[in-house]
């Protein structure tokens, strides 16, 4: 029989036949001084930096504007975000599935 241990390598099933994939935001600095250098946020899926970028201009602009606008706009990066993520998966992704990730680690 088992020896009471979990594979902590091996990947959750995902409910559909395969597993699910390793989710993981990290924050680096762009620079040996982040606040004159900023910060980068980025997402891995399976150890692989995720294809996405927000245009911080595009939400500055939209915050000056009001908060019609930035509302309008954040919507607009959570729906690429999600788009984007879905095709790397190979399957559609809810942002529910997405904030458990960011707390679960897997998607």
């Amino acid at each position: 029989m088992g020896d009471g241990l979990i594979d902590t390598d091996m990947p959750p099933p995902d409910g559909r036949g395969g597993f699910k994939h390793k989710f993981v935001v990290m924050t680096k600095p762009l620079g040996p001084d982040p606040k004159r250098d900023g910060i980068e946020k980025a997402v891995f899926l399976d150890g692989k930096k995720l294809d996405f970028s927000i245009d911080v201009v595009r939400l500055l602009v939209a915050k000056q504007k009001g908060p019609e606008d930035l509302r309008q706009e954040q919507a607009r990066v959570e729906r690429q975000f999600v788009r984007v993520l879905s095709e790397a998966i190979g399957r559609r992704v809810t942002a529910g599935e997405i904030m458990r990730a960011s707390v679960e680690g897997w998607i």
